[in-house]
């Protein structure tokens, strides 16, 4: 078997965008006088799928009356944003994405979150022409933890699911890599790292700290 490419997630993998999200809505609740349990919001994390959580209503329902929601987002938003522009891609991105190139890997992105999003991030940390595609949430009919958004960035850079190394941080990203017959390797960030992630290949505390070569190795290549 041979390896053809690198796919990775964005959020929480490219750009710790997810700790930012936490904290903004963890301040959000704290002006209510209401705690929000990180257990409770890791649920979320790597899916658009609607679940059991939503954090207006949660919240809501804990302070027992409705909100106005578009100013909360609003203010809410502003302050994720700005942490947000402080994130640097995370440690071993940029040398992986180097060295795949070097190996004459195809490189993508395979995110459940919106192709502007994902743009602009990786913009801002100038990475965005480094990948050959990007594959993202509203080009598929079904989020993580379904395949659609791997086999999406499979079908873009013309290989084989078995042919590419999925980079995940999050349970339902590991889970949708997978159900796409990917190799797949977690990478916990701060609001993923106490999460199971026994159904990945290869866990890893940062990419810094794995070689490519013998990442490829271990995925048969």
């Amino acid at each position: 078997m041979s390896i053809k490419a690198l796919i990775f997630d964005f959020d929480g993998t490219i750009v710790d965008t997810e700790t930012p999200e936490f904290e903004s809505w963890r301040l959000e609740y704290a002006v209510f006088g209401v705690e929000l349990p990180l257990a409770l919001w890791a649920s979320l994390i790597g899916t658009t799928t609607p679940g059991a959580f939503e954090p207006y209503s949660w919240l809501e329902s804990k302070i027992g009356r409705a909100l106005n929601r578009e100013t909360l987002r609003t203010r809410r938003r502003a302050v994720m944003m700005d942490l947000i522009a402080a994130e640097r891609p995370r440690p071993g991105i940029e040398d992986w994405l180097a060295g795949g190139r070097q190996r004459g890997l195809n490189l993508a992105v395979a995110s459940a979150s919106r192709r502007p999003w994902v743009e602009q991030h990786l913009t801002n940390v100038a990475l965005l022409e480094r990948f050959d595609h990007l594959a993202t949430g509203d080009q598929v009919e079904r989020s993580k933890p379904a395949p659609d958004v791997y086999l999406l960035a499979a079908q873009k850079l013309g290989i084989a699911p078995h042919e590419a190394i999925a980079i995940e941080d999050s349970r339902n990203g590991v889970a949708a890599a997978k159900a796409a017959g990917m190799f797949t390797i977690a990478v916990p960030n701060p609001m993923t790292v106490d999460l199971d992630f026994s159904e990945a290949d290869l866990r890893v505390d940062s990419l810094a700290g794995l070689d490519l070569a013998e990442a490829i190795r271990r995925a048969g290549g």
